[in-house]
């Protein structure tokens, strides 16, 4: 049986440092990837390749959301996220729901949500 959990933890630790390899060995080759539409519909990204394409400029070291833990149940983990504050007092935070399966993430979808911060 996968450990979801563990799987999606060193999925977000190779994020965190930018280790495209790594974040790819974590996926399976029939993966999906459907981004937040934050301008329109999303479109869904299909295949190991493809994904990790799209991924590429997304990750790494410095700038970048803040990832909360990871909770996870059979195959299924989800991980909180959020931005810094913009200057306007907005943050964009969200959920990332994860699907797997042979410890292989199959699929990946984002959830967000821009809120105003209390001041």
């Amino acid at each position: 049986m996968t450990d979801a959990r563990g799987l999606v933890e060193r999925f977000n630790a190779a994020w965190r440092r930018g280790d495209l390899a790594a974040v790819s060995a974590c996926l399976a080759n029939d993966v999906t990837y459907c981004p937040n539409a934050w301008d329109g519909p999303a479109d869904t990204v299909r295949g190991r390749e493809a994904v990790t394409a799209a991924f590429a400029d997304q990750l790494g070291p410095g700038e970048g959301p803040l990832l909360g833990p990871v909770w996870a149940a059979g195959d299924r983990a989800v991980c909180e996220w959020a931005w810094a504050p913009a200057g306007d007092g907005t943050v964009l935070r969200g959920l990332d729901v994860y699907r797997v399966r042979d410890d292989r993430i199959v699929a990946k979808d984002v959830f967000g949500k821009i809120t105003v911060v209390d001041g």
